[in-house]
């Protein structure tokens, strides 16, 4: 049995806890800060750098991480004698997966595929409320995760967070790109024109900005106040409260 566990990212931290499996977990990262017993346990590293002479201190049976991030990592921890498993969240199918993948690891897949049955209901009810609203009056989103000068990243279909604002029922103006995230100038952003607009973090001084910058006031978001700052836990992480973040988007659209 795997009872000696560390995590990699704040997304596996949460499915842990989640789980029942927080009390084998012996090492997180920086970032891990939900739920709050996370922020008890040790913490080896940030989730883009583990520490290999922190994590060999733990003892780990297993070490779980990102493909994306520790991929290229997998030679090093095998030369370590540790065992390592890699998730890889692009869309939010791959999410409920995961989490089947990590039970079955952990000896939990009952547990595991109640987590999965009850999150799949949500989305279902979820679905229902969309299905209710006429194409019509869907309104159009983006998910802004940067601004830089008169460029911006924002997520396009290829990314959970697309898939988040969809099951939302949002139009997510980048529908049609192939990409995952991708950078845009200002002017092309003023084309879609979304009639909302949401950022993540606490720091609210993105929209503050906005607000008092008179490029922006021509856009719809901004003249109906559609300007939205989410919790970086909800919005930015590929754990269960994925379904947390698609339910809170479609009030905050429809509600």
């Amino acid at each position: 049995m795997i009872r000696r566990i560390i995590s990699l990212t704040p997304s596996i931290t949460e499915t842990l806890f989640a789980l029942g499996a927080g009390d084998r977990v012996v090492g997180v990262t920086d970032s891990c800060d939900f739920p709050q017993e996370a922020n008890e346990i040790t913490h080896v590293c940030s989730w883009f750098d583990p520490d290999m002479e922190r994590i060999g201190e733990l003892r780990p049976d297993l070490v779980i991480g990102l493909e994306t991030a520790h991929g290229k990592m997998k030679a090093t921890f095998k030369a370590a004698g540790i065992q390592l498993v890699l998730v890889n969240p692009v869309f939010m199918v791959d999410v409920f997966t995961d989490i089947l993948k990590l039970g079955v690891f952990l000896e939990l897949q009952q547990p595991a595929q109640a987590m999965v049955d009850d999150l799949y209901q949500r989305l279902n009810k979820l679905s229902e409320q969309v299905r209710q609203i006429p194409h019509e009056n869907r309104l159009t989103v983006s998910r802004v995760l940067d601004v830089e000068n008169d460029d911006l990243i924002v997520a396009g279909p290829k990314s959970f967070q697309f898939d988040v604002i969809k099951c939302a029922g949002g139009v997510n103006v980048t529908d049609g790109i192939n990409e995952a995230y991708l950078k845009v100038s200002f002017e092309q952003f003023k084309r879609w024109n979304p009639e909302m607009i949401f950022f993540c973090g606490s720091d609210m001084r993105w929209i503050e900005k906005i607000r008092a910058d008179s490029l922006w006031q021509n856009l719809k978001s901004v003249q109906t106040g559609r300007i939205y700052q989410f919790d970086c836990g909800l919005t930015c992480r590929t754990g269960p409260r994925i379904v947390d973040m698609a339910e809170l988007l479609y009030k905050t659209l429809y509600a």
